[in-house]
């Protein structure tokens, strides 16, 4: 039996940690989650860049190592359980746009 109340818990969780990694990182542009929450390592954050090439300056100078670094630090912090802390992933809006129209549900299908 699923229970909806952990879900949510968990799901608040996720969401105050993309706020907050959104808040610390100028150059994220958005944070967009993707999951079931019947189970904590269904989900995945993705943090959004403007441009490909500030993804690829942000790869290249370790911000999204900091970045990724910060976000698990943020989910311990706020007791999201073990087996779903994960690295999260990283895209740019430009990328979406020109391959999915900016449909980000068919970019991560």
């Amino acid at each position: 039996m699923r229970n909806k109340e952990q879900e949510m818990a968990w799901r608040k969780v996720m969401e105050a940690c993309m706020e907050d990694v959104k808040h610390h990182f100028d150059d994220i542009q958005q944070a967009i989650e993707f999951g079931y929450y019947i189970q904590p390592d269904n989900y995945f954050a993705t943090y959004i860049f403007a441009t490909d090439s500030q993804l690829e300056t942000a790869r290249q100078s370790g911000l999204t190592e900091q970045i990724n670094s910060y976000h698990r630090e943020q989910l311990i912090k706020r007791h999201y359980p073990i087996e779903g802390i994960k690295d999260c992933t990283f895209a740019s809006q430009e990328e979406c746009d020109r391959e999915f129209g900016g449909n980000w549900y068919y970019y991560f299908k």
